[in-house]
């Protein structure tokens, strides 16, 4: 009987410890199918809320589109006029129709750019150029100043100054410089040289030197006052030295110029910001084109740039022995300076910020300390000293008074 009983004891203890640890299996399968589950709810979770995600970016763009695609309309009926004569609004509305899909590129580029931009990379650690180069590109288009900021730096005040010069060819000279030292592999810096160039051009060639060879006709003939004499072979406008170095410089600019627009074909846009890929957008007008409208400019300028060298070369001709040194040759070249800097006037149309993303589609590169081309960033926060703001009553001040109080009021608690 104690055998018979000790062997069921044993046998149920067997039985126990089968049960628990088929228990303990079965806890661990639905733990691990549990966690399965959670796992791939996770990941149908994740795919759905991409696809969502997708959808709802996909369909605020098309919205925005049809929006976006009422505009051209809405500024022809702004721009009509009743008492416009036919011919007038008609051409006002080729205009907005050839001008439209530039726009219309760089707004949807903007919603894309809001919608689905890429997560900022960090910096990387690129390698600067030598000393010279990075002083000189840093001092001219800093990254990290504004306007204000950059009148803050001596250098830059300096450095825009120069081109300013109107005598010796310094003004060439000086973009000339500038060619050497900017980064030609970025498209907005090669633009920003041809807009900076010739833009420079239609002050320091043309107005200034007009004012320049306006006093200087003023010299040579008023100040006289003679009918029969002057002294304009030696004291008239261009008369002074020789002439072959701003000649040199005229058409260095021509040169340059074209030189920085072929350039473009091998550049790259480091200012523009990456999208994720769920959003596109269609380049259109001339946005498919690196430098976009400016070579319809650059084609009128050297349209201008023959017309200035024929007048020159038929005032040559008219010299005895085509003598290049002479006087009235001198005075052509200082006029024709002068007209072909008046003629850079259309170059200014690309200065204006808003105007000029949509006819150059570029974006605003600068350098920082290093000389490394990257996209302009926000201008640092100036370390002003904190006021300190004193009290206006202090403690000292207000336990006088109320021991004054106290001393005029004797039933007052004690403090």
């Amino acid at each position: 009987g104690h055998r018979a009983s000790g062997a069921a004891v044993e046998l149920g203890g067997l039985a126990a410890a089968a049960a628990k640890v088929a228990a303990a299996d079965a806890a661990s399968k639905a733990c691990s199918v549990t966690a399965e589950s959670k796992l791939r709810a996770n990941e149908t979770f994740a795919k759905l809320k991409a696809t969502l995600t997708v959808w709802a970016k996909q369909k605020a763009q098309r919205q925005i589109e049809r929006a976006v695609d009422k505009i051209p309309g809405v500024a022809k009926r702004m721009l009509e006029d009743e008492q416009m004569p036919r011919a007038v609004s008609r051409s006002k509305d080729r205009l907005v129709d050839s001008l439209w899909p530039d726009v219309r590129t760089e707004i949807l580029w903007e919603v894309a750019v809001a919608l689905d931009r890429a997560e900022a990379q960090p910096e990387e650690e690129q390698e600067g150029v030598d000393a010279c180069r990075a002083f000189f590109r840093y001092h001219l288009y800093p990254y990290d100043r504004s306007f204000w900021g950059n009148l803050r730096d001596p250098f830059w005040v300096v450095f825009n100054i120069v081109p300013l010069i109107p005598v010796f060819g310094i003004y060439p000279a000086w973009f000339f410089f500038v060619f050497l030292v900017i980064d030609k592999s970025d498209e907005f810096q090669l633009i920003q040289y041809i807009l900076s160039f010739k833009g420079m051009a239609f002050i320091s060639q043309g107005v200034l030197r007009a004012v320049i060879g306006f006093g200087a006709f003023l010299v040579c003939v008023t100040g006289r006052a003679d009918d029969r004499e002057h002294d304009c072979d030696e004291r008239g406008p261009g008369s002074h030295g020789s002439i072959w170095p701003t000649t040199i410089g005229f058409v260095a600019q021509v040169v340059l110029v074209w030189v920085a627009f072929l350039l473009l074909r091998c550049s790259g846009k480091k200012g523009r910001s990456t999208l994720k890929g769920t959003v596109s957008v269609q380049a259109e007008g001339h946005a498919t084109v690196k430098g976009g409208y400016i070579i319809y400019f650059l084609w009128y300028d050297l349209l201008m740039f023959l017309i200035c060298v024929g007048i020159v070369a038929w005032v040559v001709s008219t010299r005895p022995e085509f003598d290049l040194d002479d006087w009235p040759v001198q005075h052509a070249v200082f006029s024709v300076l002068v007209l072909c800097g008046l003629l850079s006037a259309p170059f200014f149309v690309f200065t204006l910020p808003l105007l000029q993303r949509v006819l150059t589609h570029t974006i605003p590169t600068a350098y920082d300390r290093k000389g490394v081309c990257r996209k302009i960033g926000r201008p640092k926060p100036l370390d002003r000293p904190t006021k300190v703001v004193e009290e206006t009553v202090t403690d000292a001040e207000v336990t006088d008074l109320y021991a004054k109080i106290k001393a005029i009021l004797p039933m007052a608690p004690p403090v």
